[in-house]
This record gives C-alpha cells, sequence and structure tokens, in this order.
C-alpha cells in the first residue's frame, strides 16, 4: 500500500441520522503520521420539532462542555429569529409578513431598522451604535411618469454610506445603461435627510463620476465608457463568452488587449492571446475535468509559465511544478522549482514545501524586493503546520535559510485566537478584549488598533499612533452592498502629513497622493484567464514608467498574480507566494515601477497594512487566519474564522464567504452559467444588489426547504419527506435523451445548447428559443431523474431514442452546482399524468374516481400556490426538496391516497416505489450547469431494448 493511501486507510467519513433521516451526528477519523493512532472527531448536530438545525458543537467545544459553536431560535413560519455564535455573537432579526428584513440587534448593542414604502420596497436603512441613530441609507424610486429613460417604478437614486448613486437610464430589459456615483465631501458616513436637496449638501460638488454601458440583445455589455471617457468594446461567442477585449483611451487608437479567447465545450478557458502577442494555454484532465497545466508564452516561443498540477485521488493538489524556471544551486543544494503539500485524514495541509528568496519574511511586511531578477538566489523551505480539533491554525514551523516559528493560541471556548507575544500565552481575559462582542478583532498588531462599523465592516487601521502628533491610518468606505468604493491613508512625515486616496469606480481606480502630487488612473479589464491593467497618469508620473502603460497579469490557479508583464511583453515583476498567501520572492526590473503592483494573492488588492481586501472581509496572511467571523455564517463549518478549510492549494475564496474548490472549473462554470440564467425574465427581481446568480440560486434553495420543513404537520408527511430525502445518489438515476449516438472511446460529453454552439456541430438543441429569454436556461444540460432498480424505466423520449443514463451520483463535483426543478416550467400548472396510467397505480387509483376532476390537482383545497420560483432545490437540497414537496402536495389527496401513499413508499419498499411516487405527480429535472463528462465505464446508453454501453457498477 502507498504511504498516501496507507495513511488514509480506515477513516472514513460517517453520518448518523435519527429517525427523521437528519444527521446529527459527523464522524471523522484523524491522524497525521501512518503509526498514529486515529482519533475520532464528532460534530454533533440538534434540530427541533420541525427538522431545523438548533445547535452546533464541533469536537473541541463539545470536549470542552462549551456553549454550541452555532444555536439557533426560529419563528413559526420558519425564518431564524436569533443566532448565536461563540465566534460572532448573538444577532436577533425581525422579518415583515412579506420576509423582508425589519429590525436587527447584535452583541455589541448596535441596531439597524428598514422602513419599506407602500410596496414592500426599502425606502430608508437607520442604524445605531447605541447611543446615537442616523439614517444610513435612503432610497427614491420613479414613479410611472419616468417612461423616456426606461425608468418606471426603478431604484434611481440611492443615498448610501459612500455618498449618492444616481441610476439614469436603463435600457428595455432593464439593464443599467448610465450611472453616476457622487461622494460625500467627508470621511464620514452622513446622517441622511429627507429632502433630497438636503442630501446633496453632504454631497462632493460637481457631476459625480458617469459609467455607461451597451449591452447585447442577449444581455452581455459590449461597449463600457468609464468615469474618465476611456471606452471599452467587448465580443462575445454565439454562445455569449467573452472572445476579445479592446479600450480606447480618449484622443488615442483603440487598442486590443486579449483575443482569440477559445473555450472547449464546457465553457472552460482553453487559449487566449494578449495584445502583447503572449499566448495563454491551460489543459485539462478528460476524466475528471481538474487543471493540470497553465502556460504562457512569447510569439517566438519563449516560455513564460509552465504551471503543472498534480493531485491526491480526492483531488487535493499535491504538487505545483514551473517548468519555465531553471533548477538552481545554493549552498550547495539543489533548488527545484516545484513545492509539493501533503494532507492529513482531514484534507488539512500539514506540510510544504517550496523555494523563497534567502531572506527571513514574517509579519505583515512585505518580503524584500529583488532587483535585478536573481533566481540563482533561491533556497529551498519547508512548512509545517499544526491544527487543534475545531480547526484553528495554532503552529506554523518554518525551516530556510532562517528558521521561525508562530504560535497561536485559541480561546476555551470559541475560535478566537491571539499570537503568543514572547512565547507567552495570552490569557482569556487577554483574548476576550483582543475582540469586540461579535468577533471582530479590535488591534492589528499591539499599538495597532481596528475600528468596526455597525454592519461589521472594517472601518478604519490605525498602523501608528502618536501622543502628540496625527495618528498614521487607513480608512474605508463601503457603499451599500458592503463593497469598498473609497480608501484614504493618511502618514505623518516630519511636519507634513500625506494623504493617499483610492476610489473604486466600474472598471476604473482613480488613485491620489499628495506626497508626490499624483493623480493616476487604473483601468482594470479582467480576461477570461488573466487581468490587464492601464495606467494612464494625470500628473505626478515617474521618469521610469511610461505613461498609458499596459500590464498583464498571468495568474495561477488561484488567481495569484505571480508575472506581470508590459505592452511587449516584458517581465515588470514575478511573485511566489508561501501557501497560505505570504510572499516568498518578489522580484522585477524597477522598484519603482514594481510600487504601483496592488493585485497579488488570490487576485486581491494588498492593502499598506498587509491585509488581503476580499470583497465581505479581510485577510491577514502571516496569520493565516480572517479578521472577523464569516458574514455568511455556518455555511463552510462552524469554525468562522478559518481560512478555505485549511487548504489553501486546493481552495479559494472569491468573496471572503465561502471557499471553492480552486483547480476544478466545476463552480467557475457555474457561477457564470447561474448569472445567464437570472437574466431570465421570469425571475426578475429576485437578486439582491450585488447578489450572483450562483448565491440567488443558493439562497432561494435554502429558502425553499426552510418553507417547506415548517410546513411539515403531521407523522404522514415526515415519513414521505424523510424517506425521499434519504436516498442514495447511487441508487437515483439521472437520465439523458438524444437523437444521435455521440460517445467516444473515453465516454460522452452531454453538453448543453449553448455546449452545441461551441463546438458548432450541429447537435440537437434540447431548450426552445423561449428559454433565453424567460428562462436563461440555454448553458444547463437536462436530465430526468428515476430512482430503484437496475436503471431506469423511461425507454425513449419526444427529444430522442438515444437513452444516456448514470446514477446521480457521477455528478461528482457538479452535485453541488446542479439544481432540480420539479416541473417542466412551461406546464407549471399541469398533471404529469393521464387518468389511464393513474388507474392502473394501486395507490392513485382511488383519486381518479373522486368527485373532483383528476385534472385540477393543483387548485385542491390544502395545497400552496406553486411558482416557478418555488420549485428549485440546488446541491445538496435537491432529494431533499423533492421529498418535502412530494409530501406536502400530498395534502391536496384524500385520506385514503395519503395512507396509501406512506404504505407504498414504507422503509421496507423499494426505491422505485418512490420513484413512482414521484414521476406519477412531477417530472423532476435536474439542470447540470454547463453539460456534464461521463468516463468510459461510467454510463449506460441503450437505443429502445438494445444495449450500446454497459454501466459499470464496480
Amino acid at each position: 500500500m502507498a504511504p498516501l493511501s496507507a495513511l488514509h486507510a480506515h477513516t472514513p467519513g460517517l453520518t448518523v441520522v435519527e429517525p427523521r433521516g437528519l444527521p446529527v451526528r459527523a464522524v471523522s477519523f484523524h491522524r497525521r503520521q501512518i503509526d498514529e493512532p486515529l482519533s475520532e472527531r464528532i460534530d454533533r448536530s440538534v434540530y427541533d420539532g420541525a427538522g431545523r438545525r438548533t445547535a452546533v458543537w464541533d469536537p473541541r467545544l463539545w470536549a470542552a462542555n462549551a456553549p454550541p459553536n452555532v444555536a439557533r431560535v426560529f419563528s413559526l413560519s420558519g425564518q431564524t429569529l436569533l443566532n448565536d455564535s461563540v465566534d460572532a455573537g448573538w444577532t436577533v432579526q425581525l422579518l415583515g409578513e412579506n420576509g423582508l428584513a425589519r429590525c436587527r440587534w447584535d452583541a455589541n448593542g448596535h441596531s439597524q431598522r428598514v422602513d419599506h414604502d407602500e410596496l414592500s420596497r426599502p425606502v430608508a436603512v437607520f442604524e445605531s451604535d447605541g447611543t446615537y441613530e442616523m439614517c444610513v441609507e435612503r432610497m427614491t424610486y420613479a414613479g410611472p411618469e419616468a417612461h423616456p429613460a426606461n425608468q418606471a417604478g426603478r431604484l434611481i437614486r440611492h443615498d448610501d454610506p459612500a455618498g449618492t448613486l444616481l441610476n439614469a437610464t436603463f435600457d428595455l430589459r432593464g439593464n443599467l445603461t448610465r450611472q453616476m456615483r457622487r461622494f460625500v465631501s467627508g470621511e464620514d458616513p452622513p446622517d441622511w435627510p429627507e429632502p433630497p436637496e438636503a442630501r446633496d449638501l453632504f454631497i462632493e460638488p460637481g457631476d459625480g463620476a458617469q459609467t455607461a454601458w451597451r449591452f447585447a440583445p442577449t444581455g452581455e455589455v459590449i461597449e463600457q465608457f468609464d468615469a474618465v471617457g476611456n471606452r471599452r468594446l467587448s465580443r462575445q461567442t454565439v454562445a455569449g463568452l467573452l472572445k476579445q477585449s479592446s479600450v480606447q483611451l480618449p484622443g488615442k487608437p483603440s487598442l486590443t488587449l486579449v483575443s482569440d479567447i477559445r473555450y472547449d465545450a464546457h465553457s472552460r478557458v482553453v487559449s487566449e492571446a494578449a495584445g502583447n502577442g503572449v499566448v495563454s494555454w491551460a489543459l485539462y484532465a478528460e476524466d475528471d475535468g481538474r487543471l493540470l497545466q497553465l502556460k504562457a508564452s512569447r510569439p517566438h516561443g519563449e516560455r513564460l509559465q509552465d504551471l503543472q498540477y498534480g493531485y491526491d485521488p480526492v483531488g487535493n493538489v499535491v504538487s505545483v511544478e514551473d517548468a519555465s524556471v531553471a533548477v538552481t544551486h545554493f549552498i550547495n543544494r539543489r533548488i527545484e522549482p516545484i513545492s509539493t503539500f501533503t494532507y492529513d485524514t482531514l484534507y488539512r495541509l500539514m506540510d510544504a514545501t517550496g523555494y523563497e528568496l534567502a531572506a527571513i519574511n514574517r509579519g505583515p511586511d512585505l518580503a524584500g524586493f529583488q532587483c535585478p531578477v536573481d533566481s540563482s538566489r533561491l533556497t529551498d523551505y519547508r512548512q509545517t503546520f499544526e491544527y487543534d480539533a475545531g480547526g484553528n491554525l495554532l503552529k506554523l514551523s518554518h525551516v530556510g535559510t532562517q528558521n521561525h516559528s508562530q504560535r497561536l493560541m485559541a480561546a476555551k471556548c470559541s475560535n478566537r485566537c491571539l499570537t503568543l507575544l514572547n512565547d507567552v500565552p495570552p490569557t482569556e481575559a487577554v483574548i476576550a478584549e483582543a475582540f469586540d462582542a461579535c468577533g471582530n478583532m479590535l488591534q492589528l498588531a499591539p499599538g495597532q488598533k481596528l475600528e468596526w462599523d455597525v454592519r461589521h465592516q472594517l472601518r478604519k487601521v490605525t498602523p501608528v499612533a502618536r501622543e502628540s502628533e496625527q495618528d498614521d491610518s487607513e480608512i474605508y468606505v463601503y457603499d451599500s452592498g458592503g463593497q469598498r468604493v473609497r480608501k484614504l491613508r493618511t502618514t505623518q512625515a516630519r511636519s507634513l502629513q500625506h494623504k493617499e486616496e483610492a476610489r473604486y469606480l466600474p472598471g476604473l481606480e482613480i488613485r491620489t497622493n499628495t506626497a508626490r502630487d499624483e493623480e493616476l488612473h487604473v483601468m482594470t479589464i479582467p480576461t477570461a484567464r488573466n487581468e490587464v491593467r492601464i495606467l494612464h497618469w494625470q500628473r505626478g508620473k515617474p521618469d521610469v514608467v511610461e505613461n498609458d502603460q499596459v500590464r498583464l497579469h498571468l495568474t495561477n490557479h488561484l488567481g495569484s498574480a505571480t508575472l506581470e508583464l508590459d505592452g511587449q511583453g516584458q517581465l515588470i515583476s514575478q511573485e511566489t507566494y508561501y501557501p497560505f498567501g505570504g510572499t516568498s520572492w518578489w522580484a522585477g526590473r524597477s522598484q519603482i515601477e514594481t510600487h504601483y503592483r496592488t493585485v497579488r494573492y488570490s487576485g486581491k488588492e494588498r492593502d499598506a497594512t498587509g491585509l488581503y481586501y476580499y470583497g465581505m472581509r479581510y485577510y491577514a496572511p502571516w496569520l493565516m487566519r480572517w479578521l472577523n467571523p464569516d458574514p455568511a455564517g455556518w455555511i463552510d463549518g462552524p469554525n468562522h474564522y478559518r481560512f478555505v478549510r485549511n487548504n489553501p492549494l486546493t481552495f479559494k475564496d472569491p468573496s471572503g464567504a465561502s471557499p471553492t474548490h480552486a483547480s476544478s472549473n466545476a463552480e467557475t462554470a457555474a457561477v457564470a452559467v447561474y448569472d445567464q440564467m437570472f437574466t431570465g425574465w421570469i425571475w426578475k427581481g429576485l437578486q439582491l444588489p450585488g447578489e450572483g446568480g450562483l448565491d440567488t440560486i443558493r439562497r432561494l434553495s435554502e429558502r425553499n426547504i426552510r418553507s417547506m420543513q415548517s410546513e411539515l404537520d403531521s407523522e404522514r408527511e415526515k415519513i414521505v419527506a424523510a424517506r425521499i430525502a434519504n436516498l442514495s445518489p447511487e441508487t437515483v438515476w439521472i437520465t439523458h435523451f438524444s437523437n444521435k449516438d455521440f460517445t467516444t472511446a473515453q465516454g460522452v460529453d452531454i453538453l448543453s445548447l449553448q455546449g452545441v454552439q461551441r463546438l458548432s456541430t450541429g447537435g440537437e438543441l434540447k431548450n426552445s428559443a423561449l428559454d433565453v429569454d424567460r428562462f436563461g436556461t440555454t448553458d444547463f444540460a437536462f436530465f430526468s431523474l428515476e430512482a430503484g432498480g437496475s436503471g431506469p424505466r423511461k425507454p425513449t423520449s419526444r427529444f430522442g431514442d438515444y437513452r444516456y443514463h448514470a446514477a446521480m451520483a457521477s455528478l461528482g463535483n457538479k452535485h453541488e452546482f446542479s439544481h432540480v426543478q420539479m416541473q417542466d416550467l412551461f406546464e407549471l400548472k399541469e398533471r404529469q399524468i393521464s387518468k389511464e396510467r393513474a388507474q392502473k397505480l394501486s395507490w392513485l387509483a382511488n383519486e381518479v374516481d373522486t368527485d373532483q376532476k383528476f385534472e385540477d390537482f393543483w387548485s385542491r383545497d390544502g395545497l400552496a400556490p406553486n411558482e416557478e420560483v418555488d420549485l428549485l432545490y440546488l446541491g445538496n437540497d435537491m432529494l431533499k426538496g423533492i421529498g418535502l414537496r412530494t409530501a406536502l402536495d400530498l395534502r391536496g389527496m384524500s385520506d385514503r391516497t395519503r395512507t396509501a401513499v406512506v404504505e407504498w413508499s414504507a422503509g421496507d419498499r423499494s426505491a422505485e416505489n418512490l420513484s413512482e411516487v414521484v414521476n406519477a405527480l412531477y417530472r423532476p429535472q435536474v439542470l447540470v450547469p454547463g453539460g456534464l463528462v461521463l468516463g468510459a465505464g461510467k454510463f449506460g446508453l441503450k437505443k429502445g431494448r438494445f444495449e450500446l454501453k454497459t454501466l459499470s457498477r464496480t
């Protein structure tokens, strides 16, 4: 047995369920070395009578007899009233009768309330720090008379903590086409008065920063004018993916930044050509879709990047080699450009090797800059990491040219941690004083104060505090959606005070610096794979940098900027990183030139404080954890400070709220597909401001599950719901019908409509044209769903005679991003079974003979009217949602029928019985974003009665 598999031998993940099918124990087994005995790690959950999880303990807090990591109290309607976290403190919220947030209080003594108009639209947000309440937001909506700009009924003015946002015009599809941002004249958020003219007094003079967009008929942005008049043009493929991007600065000719972007059938970027001639490629594994290689080269073939990735069987990154970097020698040691990673049985990083500049790099300061670039000075290092049972990273040991270590201490009853100073552990009292009641860290380091606003957003950092002079500080300002739109830095130099400011606008950053009398405009243009930035100085340009400089950032699988190239493809700077984001090597051709690089690890901006801004919160790479608790709650487990599950090579976190697989393209593709889905007009009004499509369906699915769970009120309903929810994905079939055999020796690619278009094969089109405008589902592959038996029963379909089928478990890493829709949404109110067929089903035959028309099932007493959005269940909610919906809709049937269904679906009956019930009442479909790849032996193929491909069950 190989050492890797030997370490993980006999370490299964076990789930213990209670009679309702709810998981009450999650058991895992931990060890770091093969010869270590296994230790149990048990996460415990408690549920209320409605099946809602009310408390969670991780192994560490349970062993300490501490309060639960998270406890919740629900209203009768299933909404969360109280959320009490040992990390984030308690929060109480009250919702209105329509489910909209009304009031919120937290452990800091802060409160928030929202006023709504008669149409239930928010019109004002008030916040209090416990001493004074102020209006921090006001919303103004257009009346019915505002038709020329398509504003009728839309939000046209939003006064928020950053200033005023004016939405001036919309197109016929509701896309915003012109917007103005006006900033407040001071640094602090104003107390907005009600009269608009009074609000204008708080705003800087002038018209503000205007941005304009033009959209294609299918919803993609094809042209943008930013706030200083730069024009950006985009071309898309027939599937709506970016094909080419160019810019035109005022008075300058158009400049192509990226072109000839190519995709495979699953929307993954295969190659792209930058305007400087550099071409990037990506290679993916055929069987599981994992990223195998990232390459980039100049026009004549000179390699710039050649990252090659290795994985363990479950997808953890175990090696990254840059074949473009030469092997060197340092102090009689061979230094190879390869990093390796090993994991414990909980898949937490425990050992890493790599290469670094031969100088110590600790704390928030950036590593020493090397100029000129000299890879012969690199040396190897090894880092080891140790964790407690709650997932807190408590010790880093670094062995290299200069050895060092770092230790942290966790509070006894929470995951709040502090570093040891001079090897002295902090006391419980010291840890308690270092955080506020909501878990926000109050000091970045001794003497470096952190201040937070009512929304738990970092408001101010004081790196240097002085008694008799002005402090050095960095202040952050956010918009209504919590995104940073302004950064102000003040430093003291002798008798002068210097100020730096960055303003973040759509596609543009405006940066000023009084010390250099500088104004810099930075255009930000994301490509399909990398990022381009254009630097234009209005004044204060340094001599060593040309104006309108184009900078191409080549990235790794995490999105970290590793190489920075100029408009001719020449190297400006390069950087490598330690596993948790610290810089291990930073080099370039000019320190002045590289000073203007702000985006680094994970594609995020690094502030002067050393913190990385992720959008929802800040990350401290030297602490290897977040500064404050996860704003998304327990979506990523009970430890709210843990960074990407302590597996920073395999996972990344796009926003600071939830980690995603870095090397798997499943989520990246899903984000784009769900963004497109929610352009469908049937979903209009469902997205929250700044919310992506994937986040929207995740939120809606959770809402649907909570709502249905709160409605269950009989044991019969609970039995049916639990029986369906607990079906094994190995015994549930997903089936796709086609009019042709398109298998290969490697397997089969089941494509979406857009996938077919991307290949231009002229294959069959499963989605009608209405899908584009109404549902936006043209980039999903559709599968019907059955359960039990040796395969699905349905032999043919109107889509064709070729039946492809596989176990639901074959969705693999696409499972969590796929969703079920219970019905054909085009026929939402239609019964899915004929009277003749119903009369042949023993449990349903009685229903056909009742007085009420059989076709009127959906309008029967006791059934709530379902809209399209009510029938969507994502990822792990798919089977749970089907079970709950089925159980609740049985209320529309006679008592005799309900009893028959319970008996028919009892625990000793086959899964085929459950499938019969579900498919008699509905037509559940599984929608897989971007399509699905099934390897040989992982699917079966039949044409009528003839079996063409056999599914292997081993």
